[in-house]
């Protein structure tokens, strides 16, 4: 009782203030917290258009994704296109980070700029642009590899290349952000430490891996986790492209959600899948927060 007239005391103190912190709150739960509740909810009833004519039955819908082969490929498929982006994004944007950091403050902020434009563009947008550059007929790809007598590929519609076309277009507009988040941290080791090591005679790659890499370890593993929660999301960029095909071969657990949500209106199977998309989100994110708070980083 005293705590809770403590709290009402500390409430009223501050109440200014969360006034102005209300409508974040009042968005997270609308567009959040509820659809998340309804939505573990749902993956308990069969629900179709009649959302009032659902029937409870337990836990039937997670036994069948067990069953189920289309949604044991996009999982798969989810787990791949992590593999492969993940890893290809933060090398490259560490990479790039390292070479525009020796730069002026004018030459980063373009480079900084250059990368970041197409992830303000979006993924819908640029899957416009690459739709033109895979085109089996016109597209650019195909164009200049018949300047060199190479027989035009089908991009989109075969198997081995449509699951690398969506990693290039996904590559390019989530590689942005880490190459800002690596040159925050690289602006952030104090120059003494370099000019230190610099003394004892350390040449600019010697610095780079035991000095400025070590460094940057929270920032990686801020780039690893949020990178790793964005690919699992993934469904944009499929959807524009490849419609999960062919044979859903490119498809990923988000896209077939959406597809079984709204295309097939099986909603109860839908939340199914949302609620181990979540559950998997959740052991990745745990995993995360105890390498985040290890003495270690």
């Amino acid at each position: 009782m005293v705590k809770l007239k403590s709290f009402m005391r500390e409430l009223r103190k501050g109440w200014s203030g969360y006034l102005f912190i209300a409508p974040g709150y009042l968005a997270f739960l609308a567009f959040m917290l509820i659809p998340l509740l309804v939505a573990i909810g749902l993956s308990f009833y069969t629900v179709s258009f009649d959302i009032k004519a659902r029937e409870f039955v337990g836990v039937q819908q997670y036994i069948l994704l067990t069953k189920d082969p289309i949604f044991k490929t996009a999982l798969l498929n989810t787990i791949e296109y992590t593999a492969v982006i993940v890893p290809v994004t933060i090398l490259l944007a560490l990479v790039i980070a390292l070479l525009i950091d020796p730069l002026g403050s004018r030459a980063q902020a373009f480079f900084r700029g250059a990368f970041y434009i197409p992830g303000v563009a979006g993924g819908v947008v640029l899957s416009v642009v690459f739709l033109w550059i895979f085109n089996p007929t016109y597209g650019l790809i195909n164009f200049a590899l018949g300047r060199m007598g190479v027989e035009p590929v089908m991009w989109l519609a075969s198997a081995p290349f449509s699951f690398y076309a969506v990693c290039a277009v996904v590559l390019t507009f989530t590689i942005g952000q880490p190459i800002i988040l690596f040159q925050a941290g690289l602006a952030g080791i104090g120059p003494e430490i370099l000019d230190a090591a610099t003394v004892d005679g350390a040449s600019s790659l010697q610095q780079t891996f035991y000095i400025r890499i070590p460094l940057l370890r929270p920032v990686l593993l801020f780039v690893l986790a949020t990178q790793t929660i964005q690919v699992f999301q993934l469904w944009e960029v499929i959807y524009m492209l490849t419609g999960g095909g062919p044979y859903n071969t490119s498809t990923s657990l988000v896209y077939l959600i959406f597809q079984r949500a709204f295309i097939g209106a099986n909603y109860g199977i839908a939340s199914a899948m949302g609620v181990v998309l979540m559950i998997i989100i959740m052991i990745f994110t745990i995993i995360q927060l105890r390498f985040w708070n290890s003495e270690d980083v």
